[in-house]
């Protein structure tokens, strides 16, 4: 496609007004993320601490995950603001990202798990999990009180005098006797509204004690009111009611692409494309598989260790390769089925699909400036959403949790947890809602511009349970970005809006490193993944060859060229009997009779 100079011109400045928007609205949010201390370190801390209090760990199996302070995230933000939340953060040592390092033994009850501050290295959590039969000498309240602060202050700098108790409780053991306590700050409390009775939010440090042991702490927890999380489930459940709507949606169009595989199966579009399409579902079938993998430790801390570890370890390979499979399942019955509505309804539209690119080539410099078009779409992309939240904040008290950094940082490589993410969106989502639901759309009811707007409902509310609240939100926001991607599709072709796509979830979820503090290896290699389109657009451009389509043509195997020239011979045998006959008519009485649709077309051409 010749992109003329004053599309150039248009999305260039378009981009550029958008980046601006975009960092004036939403750096800021970005900015907050310290992963300066990475997983090596975070364990080399964990193990040092369990040496230094004499615990012996020999033996057991150790899992390490990044979290995040989600209760303060969202309380705060959403009663004092983001630059209130970023004010308190500062102001109170809030560690936002956080390393989980856990160590425990199979079908062992005791076992230990850490948290070491993803920021400053400091230990911020522990706990030592014992049975209920272990023996602790025992002690007096004032004694288990006064060595939870003494160990606080060693450990965090933990000043009573900043502090009220707020709670002490003593359990009662066989064994022993465990007593918890907890100190509220003085200065931190936060009301959840002006109602007398709605709540405060506050900030905790506590610990547990039994005999000369400190068995767990935790350093400035925030405690969120119990109306607060009410409203939070509130808000999940209306995110459900739109999810379970939005499934069904998802059915149909899912059994529609079936459908039309069935009816249209030996359809010469889906012929010369069906390698192609094949060929992304075994990569996107293998990233899948790959990104499992490369999750492991998730799924480490997640093993409950009354049941055996390798029955753990093999229900979660099946259940992935399932999964895996289904997902393929999910991105090839679109895609061929959008192939041949495409063909049929927008043939105009060439660049609408993959079909034009596999007859003839992707290494032309009109590839080249589709996919640079996609980039100046991603930061359009970047401004639009940016300006649709800065209105909900404004005005509907939209609040927005930036959480994809943070799980892909417990990948072991997070580039490529970033780069499956953005590749199997891409593909799987433009495959559905661009080329097949717009194309079918049309089909049924006549008209593109209504079967864009739905087809970008869809694909916009099927993302309402993402972490923006209220969770209806995201559903528009996401909804006008499916507007603007059916319009550059309807305009530019597939290509570009997969570029977009993904770039926009990679930028996304290595965004962390990228505006936050990382290390230099996350920063670079999150660099490389969103230079791979333009390494291709490079390659492209040198090559330049041309995008002239070869004539569609059947590829036919040995045993298919075998039954063509019986056919070819029974034709010319036989004129007198398909006398009188429609070329339709002779081509559906030999197909009746079980040939092959391209053996039959060929003969009949010949």
């Amino acid at each position: 496609m010749d992109i003329k100079k004053k599309t150039w011109i248009n999305f260039s400045l378009s981009a550029l007004l958008s980046l601006i928007v975009w960092f004036n609205f939403s750096y800021p949010q970005l900015s907050l993320m310290d992963l300066s201390v990475d997983r090596k370190k975070a364990v080399q801390l964990t193990e040092k601490y369990l040496k230094e209090g004499g615990y012996d760990f020999n033996g057991y199996r150790r899992a390490v995950v990044l979290g995040r302070e989600s209760n303060a995230t969202r309380y705060v933000q959403k009663t004092l603001g983001f630059g209130g939340f970023r004010g308190f953060v500062e102001k109170n040592n809030i560690d936002l990202f956080f390393w989980r390092t856990r160590y425990y033994k199979e079908h062992q009850i005791e076992q230990f798990n850490l948290t070491v501050s993803s920021s400053t290295g400091r230990l911020i959590g522990f706990s030592h999990l014992i049975k209920e039969t272990d023996y602790r000498r025992p002690i007096e309240k004032e004694e288990a009180q006064q060595k939870v602060a003494d160990y606080l202050a060693k450990r965090i700098s933990f000043n009573p005098d900043e502090y009220k108790i707020k709670n002490d409780n003593k359990s009662n053991l066989d064994q022993r006797s465990e007593y918890s306590f907890t100190w509220q700050k003085n200065d931190v409390e936060i009301p959840w509204s002006k109602e007398a009775d709605s709540g405060t939010g506050k900030l905790l440090t506590g610990g547990t004690v039994a005999g000369d042991e400190v068995l767990s702490f935790s350093s400035n927890y925030f405690d969120i009111p119990e109306k607060f999380n009410r409203m939070l489930a509130k808000e999940s459940s209306i995110s459900d009611n739109i999810s379970s709507v939005v499934s069904v949606f998802h059915v149909i169009l899912f059994v529609g692409a079936i459908f039309y595989i069935v009816l249209r199966r030996n359809h010469l579009s889906m012929h010369l494309t069906k390698r192609f399409y094949i060929a992304i579902t075994c990569i996107s079938f293998f990233l899948s598989l790959a990104a499992n993998a490369n999750n492991f430790q998730s799924i480490l801390y997640g093993y409950s260790t009354t049941s055996s570890f390798n029955s753990y370890i093999a229900r979660f390979i099946v259940g992935s390769a399932m999964n895996a499979l289904l997902a393929t399942v999910a991105l090839l019955m679109p895609s061929l089925s959008g192939e041949s509505l495409r063909y049929e309804l927008l043939r105009e539209h060439k660049h609408g699909s993959f079909l034009h690119y596999i007859n003839s080539t992707f290494f032309s410099r009109g590839v080249a400036g589709l996919i640079i078009l996609g980039y100046f779409c991603f930061l359009i992309m970047l401004g639009i959403q940016s300006f649709i939240t800065k209105i909900g904040q404004t005005y509907l008290g939209v609040w927005v949790e930036h959480t994809l950094s943070g799980q892909l940082s417990t990948a072991y490589l997070p580039f490529l947890a970033a780069f499956t993410v953005g590749f199997k969106a891409s593909f799987t989502e433009e495959l559905m809602y661009r080329l097949f639901a717009i194309s079918w759309g049309k089909k049924l009811i006549k008209s593109t511009l209504i079967a864009a707007i739905v087809s970008s409902l869809i694909w916009g509310f099927a993302h309402s349970t993402y972490p923006v609240f209220p969770m209806w939100f995201r559903g528009i926001e996401v909804s006008i970005l499916g507007f603007f991607l059916a319009f550059v599709y309807l305009k530019y072709g597939l290509i570009t809006v997969i570029v977009a796509h993904y770039l926009f979830d990679v930028f996304w979820s290595s965004s962390g490193y990228l505006l936050g503090k990382s290390l230099p290896a996350d920063f670079i290699s999150s660099i490389v993944v969103l230079s791979i389109p333009a390494a291709f657009a490079l390659i492209a451009f040198k090559l330049n060859r041309s995008e002239e389509e070869k004539e569609m043509a059947w590829h036919l195997n040995k045993h298919q060229l075998y039954n063509l020239g019986i056919l070819k011979e029974h034709l010319k045998n036989n004129t007198d009997k398909f006398k009188g006959k429609t070329k339709e008519e002779v081509f559906a009485e030999i197909i009746s009779h079980g040939w092959d649709v391209a053996v039959v077309e060929i003969a009949m051409k010949d």
